[in-house]
């Protein structure tokens, strides 16, 4: 499976994409597992829960929202993350 990074997961774990072989079907949530250090510990906390803000799609769609993380990928599924909270500008005091 291909996992697509975007926004501060592609600028802070200095990739843009990573690929996975499975031999078998896993959940969505074991496929995360999979990534590389660097990029589990953006995505998911010690725990193993997904970090708020991270928008997950599989095969462009918003698999948390309509499928679960129990949904079952393969390896022709391309799975993106894409964080939707981060910082803005500086602050201006003075508005």
């Amino acid at each position: 499976m291909l996992f697509e990074f975007y926004g501060p997961l592609r600028a802070q774990s200095g990739l843009k994409s990573y690929s996975v072989e499975v031999k078998e079907e896993v959940s969505l949530l074991d496929a995360l597992r999979l990534l590389p250090d660097r990029v589990r510990e953006l995505v998911m906390d010690e725990e193993g829960k997904i970090r708020p803000g991270i928008l997950i799609l599989v095969n462009d769609v918003d698999a948390r929202s309509v499928y679960g993380l129990s949904l079952k990928v393969r390896n022709e599924d391309r799975i993106t993350l894409i964080p939707t909270i981060h910082g803005g500008g500086p602050q201006n005091d003075s508005i």
